[in-house]
């Protein structure tokens, strides 16, 4: 019961739910790689559109501290007066994560000015 109440009140003031499969695929990666992911999810998906379909998959690019690209694919339930729910993270190569781009099914960071 005590943590059901914890995890409704995380849900309430991230405005977001994490499936059990997620975090598996999360804590698979190396640990800076699933942090750098995380972060970028976290910084992103307010900004990301309510669209009228039950599920949607973007595409995500983060840069390793080296300057290596690092490309993945996440799978989020979100609905209009509802919580998301963040449902599957995988690496993908860039090519895919290309075709995605081309989609539009892609997370958009807004521009950095300067």
């Amino acid at each position: 019961m005590k943590n059901t109440e914890s995890r409704q009140r995380f849900i309430e003031a991230k405005g977001y739910d994490v499936e059990d499969y997620f975090m598996d695929n999360l804590s698979e990666m190396n640990l800076y790689t699933s942090l750098k992911i995380a972060t970028f999810i976290e910084k992103n998906l307010q900004s990301i559109q309510v669209t009228k379909l039950r599920s949607v998959v973007l595409g995500g690019c983060i840069v390793h501290t080296i300057g290596e690209p690092i490309t993945f694919v996440i799978e989020m339930v979100r609905k209009q007066n509802y919580y998301t729910t963040l449902t599957d993270v995988q690496l993908i190569d860039m090519d895919e994560y290309l075709d995605l781009m081309l989609l539009d099914c892609y997370i958009k960071t807004p521009k950095k000015l300067g």
